[in-house]
Protein backbone atom coordinates (compact mmCIF):
# COMPACT_ATOMS: atom_id res chain seq x y z
CA UNK A 1 0.00 0.00 0.00
CA UNK A 2 1.86 3.28 -1.07
CA UNK A 3 0.39 7.13 -0.49
CA UNK A 4 0.13 9.13 -3.48
CA UNK A 5 3.13 11.26 -3.83
CA UNK A 6 6.70 12.10 -5.16
CA UNK A 7 9.46 10.24 -3.05
CA UNK A 8 13.00 11.38 -3.06
CA UNK A 9 15.01 8.41 -2.34
CA UNK A 10 18.68 7.85 -1.64
CA UNK A 11 21.50 5.47 -1.70
CA UNK A 12 24.86 6.54 0.05
CA UNK A 13 27.01 4.07 -2.64
CA UNK A 14 28.57 1.27 -0.20
CA UNK A 15 31.81 1.24 1.13
CA UNK A 16 33.17 3.42 -0.97
CA UNK A 17 30.18 5.36 -2.45
CA UNK A 18 31.07 4.34 -5.66
CA UNK A 19 27.35 3.60 -6.32
CA UNK A 20 25.81 6.69 -4.85
CA UNK A 21 22.64 8.04 -6.33
CA UNK A 22 19.21 9.63 -5.71
CA UNK A 23 16.05 9.35 -7.46
CA UNK A 24 12.29 10.76 -7.46
CA UNK A 25 9.52 8.37 -7.20
CA UNK A 26 6.01 8.82 -8.25
CA UNK A 27 3.04 7.01 -6.75
CA UNK A 28 -0.63 7.63 -7.88
CA UNK A 29 -3.83 5.32 -7.25
CA UNK A 30 -1.61 3.77 -5.19
CA UNK A 31 1.05 2.53 -7.73
CA UNK A 32 4.32 3.37 -8.98
CA UNK A 33 3.90 5.31 -12.06
CA UNK A 34 7.15 7.70 -12.83
CA UNK A 35 11.11 7.14 -11.15
CA UNK A 36 13.47 9.54 -12.63
CA UNK A 37 17.10 9.18 -11.78
CA UNK A 38 18.10 13.02 -10.02
CA UNK A 39 22.52 12.00 -9.48
CA UNK A 40 25.11 9.49 -9.94
CA UNK A 41 28.05 9.18 -8.64
CA UNK A 42 28.52 5.98 -9.88
CA UNK A 43 31.69 5.42 -12.46
CA UNK A 44 29.88 2.95 -13.92
CA UNK A 45 26.58 3.92 -14.72
CA UNK A 46 27.04 4.69 -18.21
CA UNK A 47 26.84 0.73 -19.02
CA UNK A 48 23.46 1.09 -17.31
CA UNK A 49 20.60 1.91 -18.96
CA UNK A 50 18.44 3.17 -15.85
CA UNK A 51 15.00 4.03 -17.81
CA UNK A 52 15.03 0.54 -18.60
CA UNK A 53 15.44 -0.64 -15.15
CA UNK A 54 12.68 1.94 -13.96
CA UNK A 55 10.52 0.85 -16.57
CA UNK A 56 10.81 -2.75 -15.50
CA UNK A 57 10.03 -1.88 -11.83
CA UNK A 58 6.88 0.31 -13.08
CA UNK A 59 5.96 -2.51 -15.35
CA UNK A 60 5.89 -5.10 -12.31
CA UNK A 61 4.90 -2.72 -9.50
CA UNK A 62 7.76 -4.52 -7.84
CA UNK A 63 11.44 -4.11 -7.25
CA UNK A 64 11.98 -7.70 -8.12
CA UNK A 65 12.96 -6.96 -11.93
CA UNK A 66 16.12 -8.53 -13.50
CA UNK A 67 19.07 -6.33 -13.52
CA UNK A 68 20.98 -4.91 -16.19
CA UNK A 69 23.72 -7.51 -17.82
CA UNK A 70 26.57 -5.75 -17.48
CA UNK A 71 25.70 -3.65 -14.47
CA UNK A 72 23.90 -5.70 -11.87
CA UNK A 73 25.56 -3.71 -8.64
CA UNK A 74 24.93 -0.73 -10.48
CA UNK A 75 21.39 -1.54 -10.89
CA UNK A 76 21.00 -3.17 -7.24
CA UNK A 77 22.30 0.39 -5.91
CA UNK A 78 19.77 2.31 -8.30
CA UNK A 79 17.03 0.02 -6.81
CA UNK A 80 18.15 0.27 -3.38
CA UNK A 81 17.47 4.09 -3.70
CA UNK A 82 14.11 3.05 -5.09
CA UNK A 83 13.33 1.27 -1.96
CA UNK A 84 14.58 4.04 0.26
CA UNK A 85 11.81 6.60 -1.83
CA UNK A 86 8.89 3.62 -1.44
CA UNK A 87 9.70 3.02 2.40
CA UNK A 88 8.47 6.67 2.64
CA UNK A 89 5.29 6.36 1.08
CA UNK A 90 4.13 3.31 2.76
CA UNK A 91 1.29 3.17 4.93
Amino acid sequence: RLTDGTYHGVYAGGMYKWRTNECDVTVAGGKVTDIQLTLSQDPGSENTDCEMLYERVIQAQSLQVDTISGATLTSKAYLQAVENALLQAQY
